[in-house]
């Protein structure tokens, strides 16, 4: 093994990390919000509104920057975007304006008469400009005048405004309606009188595109506890005891957190997700053999890694009337991200390197530091962020 290809592997894994360490940071495109508030009037039975709330990264869509890119500084307009997006808030709005009219004929709502809505707009709410790093949440109401007897609608937008997460309210009934859309996908004909009944299959599908998007590409900090575990030993058996304790674990905190009989602060919690990569990256150092003790960090910080999971479905809304489903479905996301990354790790070092004497030293040791190191930065500048 020579000192030449040592050398390499060390350059290329510090770059990979780099660049993956800068798009966590750079302005990452999240799916918009997007709240169905149906309410009736009682004075008026068979006479309904309805309130839209988007919360959205509005410079994305007026810079043209389509879902084909996770990132705006991937995208061909990206000086767009860090031009409108360093705008104080009254002069977006005044851009806003020409906008409006293709931000509004991009959404279509339907009754069951497949008849269109038509849209106004009630509010444009956009924060500050703050730290420009970061992409700012701009809260859009829409109102419309339902026709007479309307109980149900459909929602879709433009392909072009990417994902969105789509909730249902209503003052007749507590509604259990979450969905994640694709790009152009449309939702069920949501029932505001009623629950809407979602196909199992639909539901699974769109939990595991939640699930499989947060560890790739968004989730570096859990790729690399993932990492962190195979560096120990490159060998299924082992990486496949580690996997499914791992799992056992996220998915016991993820089950409790979701279903709110447990909560943690993310405050706490990312710090600790942050440590657990540092943990398992000394270890490797100091040992190569799959031990109790590895084991035993592995399910711990599984079950803190779990928590971190339980935010993100927060944001989406985790439907309680399929609650197994939807968490299912979630977990096997996770799970084919994962398997995903060990996959990748196997077939580019394991088969190759794993089973030579020189693994440890010129592979496992250094690559630990490395990725170690990325913890140990993260670790601090979350708990610094509480301050």
């Amino acid at each position: 093994m020579s000192f030449l290809l040592h050398f390499k592997f060390i350059l290329i894994i510090t770059t990979v990390l780099l660049v993956f360490s800068n798009l966590a940071r750079a302005h990452e495109i999240k799916p918009a919000i997007v709240d169905l508030n149906y309410s009736s009037d009682s004075d008026q039975p068979g006479n309904s509104e309805l309130l839209i709330d988007i919360v959205l990264n509005v410079e994305s869509l007026m810079a043209d920057i389509g879902p084909d890119h996770e990132d705006t500084d991937a995208s061909e307009n990206a000086h767009i975007y860090k031009k409108l997006r360093a705008m104080e808030d009254g002069t977006l709005l005044s851009e806003f304006d020409s906008f409006q009219s293709r931000f509004i004929a991009g959404i279509s709502i339907i009754n069951s008469r497949e008849n269109s809505l038509a849209l106004t707009v009630k509010s444009i709410t956009i924060p500050v400009v703050g730290d420009i790093n970061i992409p700012r949440d701009t809260r859009i109401t829409l109102q419309s005048t339902l026709p007479e007897n309307t109980v149900a609608l459909q929602w879709k937008w433009n392909k072009a405004f990417g994902e969105v997460i789509v909730r249902a309210n209503s003052d007749s009934i507590d509604l259990d309606y979450a969905a994640l859309l694709s790009p152009g996908q449309k939702t069920d004909l949501i029932q505001f009188t009623q629950n809407t009944e979602q196909s199992n299959w639909r539901i699974i599908g769109n939990y595991i595109v939640v699930g499989f998007d947060h560890i790739l590409p968004k989730g570096l900090d859990h790729i690399l506890f993932v990492i962190g575990v195979f560096l120990l030993t490159p060998v299924w058996r082992s990486l496949a005891i580690q996997v499914t304790i791992f799992t056992l674990a996220h998915s016991f905190t993820l089950a409790l957190a979701t279903n709110g009989v447990l909560s943690v602060s993310p405050a706490i919690v990312e710090p600790l997700i942050a440590l657990s990569i540092v943990v398992v990256c000394v270890e490797n150092y100091f040992t190569d053999k799959l031990s109790k003790w590895r084991l035993m960090t592995v399910f711990v910080f599984g079950l803190i890694h779990g928590l971190g999971f339980a935010s993100v479905l927060s944001a989406v809304g985790l439907e309680t009337q399929n609650f197994l489903v939807a968490l299912l479905g979630f977990n096997i996301g996770v799970e084919l991200g994962q398997l995903l990354i060990i996959a990748m790790c196997m077939l580019g070092i394991g088969m190759w390197f794993g089973k030579h004497n020189y693994y440890r030293k010129m592979f496992s040791k250094p690559a630990s530091v490395i990725v170690g190191t990325f913890g140990a930065i993260w670790f601090f500048q979350r708990i610094a962020s509480l301050f």
